[in-house]
C-alpha cells in the first residue's frame, strides 16, 4: 500500500525537524502509541494499540532512521507485529522551507500488512492511515506552538 501527502507546519524548518526527531513529541502525536524508547541515535522500540474496523490489537515494533539529512529529510523504516498480524514499511520525509516561518512536510511511504489485519481491506487501512497521519501532524503542530510560546 502506498501512502503520500503533505502538511504545512507553522514553524521554521529547523524547529519542525527537531520536533520530528524527538521521541517524546512523536509518542504524543501518534494515535494509540503506548511507548517509544530510543535505543541509539537512529533506532527506537515502541508499542502501539491500533483499531482498524473490527480489529484491534497491540503491536510491538522497531523504527530506524536512515538517509538522515537534517533539517531536510530522512527515511523511516518500521517493522511491527502483534496477534493480529504484521506491518513493515518505509517512509520518506522531506521538509521544505516556505519562508515566513512555514515548513511543508512531504511524505511518501510503502506499507506491507499481513495476517488478520490485512483482512479488513486496503480501502479501510488506507483511510485509517491517512487519518492517523493527519491527526499526528495536527498534534505535532500543537507541540510546535507550545515550544514557541516557551521561548
Amino acid at each position: 500500500m502506498i501512502v503520500e501527502g503533505e502538511y504545512v507546519f507553522n514553524g521554521p524548518i529547523e524547529e519542525v525537524y527537531a520536533m520530528l526527531d524527538d521521541p517524546h513529541a512523536l509518542a504524543t502525536a501518534v494515535p494509540g502509541m503506548e511507548k517509544i524508547e530510543q535505543i541509539d541515535e537512529t533506532h527506537y522500540e515502541g508499542a502501539i494499540f491500533l483499531r482498524i474496523g473490527p480489529i484491534s490489537a497491540k503491536f510491538d515494533g522497531l523504527l530506524s532512521l536512515t538517509d538522515v539529512n537534517p533539517p531536510v529529510s530522512c527515511t523511516l523504516n518500521v517493522e511491527g507485529k502483534g496477534k493480529a498480524g504484521f506491518a513493515k514499511g518505509v517512509g520518506k520525509i522531506h521538509l521544505t522551507d516556505l519562508g515566513e516561518n512555514k515548513t511543508r512536510l512531504n511524505y511518501t511511504g510503502d506499507i506491507n500488512i499481513g495476517g488478520t489485519l490485512a483482512s479488513v481491506g486496503q480501502r479501510m487501512i488506507d483511510s485509517v492511515a491517512k487519518s492517523m497521519i493527519k491527526s499526528g501532524c495536527d498534534k505535532l503542530q500543537k507541540t510546535l506552538e507550545e515550544r514557541w510560546q516557551q521561548k
